[in-house]
């Protein structure tokens, strides 16, 4: 069968390879704002640069939406050595960690493995815990940092340490909860800790963080294209365009509002060939819980049921093919094989589900999800590489998969919107609940029903940014993350 997209695919295609403009975007991202971080400042500029790029990119309805949310603004942070030796560690506080003090006798449960900390609860009661990044060897589904927290909370731990997995890359950064004093360490420092803790048998630490949790205000973007047709089903396009405060986060995610920018501006050119609507999402506040795609979601309850597919660019600039991942979806497969096929390259089509990113939202919702990437490179990875720490900086980006990633998407995209026979429907509830049952994230809500109970109990003994957040826990498939 014959490609009968074939030549918008050759303009959409030309203008993706032939433009320069997505590193453009990540730049200037990057070195005029800084990392875009809600309540900053950064984030309400960045987001009038971008709302100003699709209004001359010929966007329509272009706005910014406003919402509040649970902020945090960095203080001080220290770790010091005590025993068996004295001297002060390099670590930065981990966002949304409360205020507080701990000095305690150190804990290392390595990757931090689900087992652990219910088998070693009477060692973590009242010490420090440290946990790497890695994911436990054997582990089928993403141990996130904040599971491996709250585990380390309801064991009892007083305070805990997130160590890089990464040699040369830096102490890491990631959203928390307010609970106990939590800092990243570089690989390297967490090394010299885990030596020093099998060599001697105890080491003890002292950790203090200085932070402020409070309530802020930041800003999604939202562009549209009407499609001809006059229907009011959409496709959206969306990433989150904020790095985490100590980095610029070109990676993750300059990159991805970049993609999105400029598949925008392709499909802006071929308006008159886009049957159903297109609507562009650039979300604030991903990196500390999803926070603007969920603020999304909220303020447009009637248009979910009106939307045929939602596409996430997440580090979009990472190495690798820019194939699709669909989130449990085996209608459209074919319909994106058939993509891949008529763009004549090798690209991996594959399903799985996963909730730390802005698709979750939509995907609890009932609508299909996708997102692009290469899972052999993912898995040679073997986690975020360079993101998530100070040096996820615009010479990390690579503009050949930043082009291969607009091409790829753009191509899709003139499927998405113009295809009659739409194989896919929108999910039911239970649906919903037995997707994500079957990829185990059932057992992370479980636990943070857990963590509400556990807080609930020493609620008089609470600091005050902890029980606002414990306040704010409702049990659902969101605080997955």
């Amino acid at each position: 069968m014959g490609n009968r997209y074939i030549e918008l695919d050759k303009r959409v295609l030309g203008e993706a390879y032939g433009s320069g403009e997505a590193l453009e975007i990540v730049t200037t991202l990057c070195d005029d704002f800084d990392s875009r971080w809600p309540g900053s400042g950064m984030d309400r500029a960045a987001c009038e640069y971008m709302a100003g790029w699709l209004k001359g990119s010929g966007l329509e309805n272009v706005h910014l939406e406003k919402f509040t949310l649970p902020g945090w603004i960095r203080g001080s942070s220290s770790l010091r050595l005590l025993e068996p030796k004295e001297g002060p560690v390099e670590c930065i506080a981990l966002p949304m960690s409360c205020e507080g003090s701990v000095e305690a006798e150190l804990v290392y449960l390595g990757t931090g493995p689900v087992d652990a900390y219910e088998e070693r609860r009477d060692e973590i009661e009242g010490k420090i815990v440290m946990v790497n990044s890695g994911n436990p060897p054997g582990m089928p589904r993403t141990l996130h940092r904040s599971e491996k927290y709250q585990r380390s909370v309801l064991a009892g731990a007083a305070g805990w340490i997130f160590m890089n997995h990464y040699p040369a890359y830096g102490p890491p950064t990631g959203g928390i909860s307010p609970i106990v004093p939590a800092v990243g360490v570089s690989y390297e420092d967490g090394m010299r800790l885990a030596r020093l803790l099998e060599r001697k048998g105890r080491v003890r630490l002292r950790l203090e963080t200085a932070c402020r949790n409070l309530d802020v205000d930041t800003w999604n973007v939202v562009a549209d294209l009407r499609g001809t047709g006059g229907s009011d089903e959409r496709v959206i396009y969306g990433a989150h365009y904020e790095g985490h405060d100590i980095s610029v986060g070109a990676l993750d995610d300059a990159t991805g509002a970049a993609c999105v920018m400029e598949i925008a501006r392709i499909m802006a050119g071929e308006r008159r060939h886009l049957k159903r609507n297109m609507r562009f999402i650039l979300f604030g506040a991903e990196e500390i819980g999803l926070l603007g795609s969920r603020a999304y979601v909220r303020a447009h309850p009637d248009e979910m049921s009106g939307i045929r597919f939602m596409m996430n660019f997440d580090a979009a600039g990472r190495d690798g093919r820019q194939g699709f991942c669909l989130h449990g979806w085996p209608a459209l497969e074919p319909m994106f094989k058939g993509i891949v096929r008529d763009l004549g390259v090798d690209l991996p089509v594959w399903s799985q589900v996963g909730p730390y990113s802005d698709h979750w939202p939509f995907l609890l919702q009932g609508v299909p999800t996708a997102t692009m990437g290469d899972p052999e490179e993912a898995r040679r990875r073997g986690g975020r590489g360079f993101g998530h720490t100070k040096y996820d900086t615009v010479d990390k980006c690579n503009p050949r998969v930043m082009r291969e990633c607009i091409g790829n998407a753009a191509v899709a995209a003139l499927r998405l919107v113009n295809e009659d026979e739409w194989p896919a429907r929108r999910r039911s509830q239970a649906e919903i609940d037995g997707l994500v049952q079957t990829q185990g994230y059932e057992e992370t809500v479980q636990l943070g029903n857990r963590l509400r109970g556990y807080l609930e109990a020493r609620r008089g003994s609470l600091r005050p940014e902890t029980l606002v957040y414990l306040d704010r826990l409702s049990g659902n498939w969101e605080e997955v993350i």
